[in-house]
């Protein structure tokens, strides 16, 4: 399920009502700056992800006066257009409805399935210089789409923790605290094996795309994994004992898979040290690509790619590259900008456009015009 036919979007943020048949390839929404276009971006998201990236408060993302936002979309296989699912999210202040092909599901993981979606923003840079949190987030992406146990993992580490950690808050007696210790470890190492099973996979793919966009950089990128505990203390149980007393001084598990990073190193130093702000950028690019690359070989389908503002990322030659790039890989691309012609069009029998002023979106027969 990686190509979106359709999109609905009903009083989410500043529209009020809009409807788009998608295009299997480039999908370019035009306007003006505060005019909407990040706002179709962000329902694309929420869909897929059951979150904003803008906003954590429900009432932001619903329109003036209106007591719910309701967003629908229809997609379908890239290699059976019958094979088709409707999925529909609908947000009010204190709830979130979520339904596939008409049934009522109660987690959003199904959804993220059938919506394997990549985001890159003007924030998107950010990957490499803020904390881990990101850099987690975008290697378990991939772990989520290609293992089956990882999710299943991954909760039951959290449940875990989250025990351990009110346990320790409340300075409860150390036995009480110690009953989660292994469960943590049990899903903290399989959560490991994963993870580093995955960059692996990704790491040759990322070479490759950092050559094609990066080609002046002569070596080659390093994934350095940091599981969330030293190297050299592989028996985490042990750890969690001898670090009981800090724990509950913290009042927290400082050890563990929710400790996890990837650095990213050229020639041995950090990329976000060496990088220029454009390289930055295409760097994320790459990473973005090779994970969209390692999950079709391993699931069969293509991933949806969300660009908000691609001329703020990159400038014309990279542009280019970077949507020669998603056509050779099949990969649909929903894209903003302020002006058409800031955006090649390569495949005009791909390529739908829209314009967007005020919240109201007009679909143009030709997008150059």
């Amino acid at each position: 399920m990686t190509q979106l036919s359709k999109l609905s979007i009903q009083n989410f943020r500043n529209c009020d009502s809009a409807c788009f048949e998608l295009s299997s390839g480039l999908n370019l929404i035009i306007g003006n700056n505060a005019a909407g276009k990040t706002a179709i971006i962000e329902a694309v998201w929420l869909l897929a992800t059951g979150r904003s990236f803008r906003s954590q408060k429900s009432h932001h993302l619903i329109q003036h006066e209106q007591t719910s936002a309701t967003l629908f979309c229809e997609a379908s296989s890239s290699h059976d257009a019958n094979k088709t699912h409707k999925i529909g999210i609908q947000k009010t202040t204190d709830n979130t409805l979520l339904r596939i092909d008409g049934e009522t599901v109660k987690s959003h993981g199904p959804i993220a399935k059938l919506l394997p979606i990549q985001l890159l923003t003007p924030e998107s840079h950010k990957l490499l210089e803020e904390g881990p949190k990101a850099r987690r987030q975008f290697m378990d992406w991939g772990c989520f789409h290609q293992s089956e146990t990882f999710m299943p993992l991954w909760r039951n580490y959290q449940r875990g923790l989250k025990q351990r950690n009110h346990a320790l808050k409340k300075r409860l007696p150390k036995e009480q605290v110690q009953l989660w210790d292994s469960t943590l470890v049990e899903n903290a190492q399989q959560i490991d094996a994963i993870r580093q099973d995955y960059l692996a996979e990704l790491t040759p793919y990322l070479v490759t795309f950092c050559q094609a966009l990066m080609p002046e950089i002569e070596s080659e990128v390093v994934c350095q994994y940091r599981a969330g505990w030293p190297k050299t203390n592989d028996d985490l149980l042990a750890l969690y004992q001898q670090n009981f007393a800090k724990d509950q001084q913290v009042g927290h598990t400082q050890y563990g898979a929710h400790r996890a990073d990837i650095r990213f190193k050229f020639n041995n130093q950090e990329a976000m040290n060496i990088l220029s702000r454009g390289q930055q950028k295409l760097f994320v690019c790459a990473l973005l690509l090779a994970q969209a690359s390692l999950h079709e070989k391993i699931v069969n389908e293509p991933v949806i790619m969300l660009i908000d503002d691609l001329p703020a990322e990159l400038d014309e030659i990279h542009r280019t590259k970077l949507l020669e790039l998603l056509q050779i890989l099949n990969i649909q691309h929903i894209i903003t900008t302020t002006s058409a012609e800031l955006v090649p069009i390569l495949n005009s029998q791909t390529t739908q456009a829209w314009s967007i002023q005020n919240g109201h979106i007009d679909c143009l027969v030709n997008p150059a015009n």
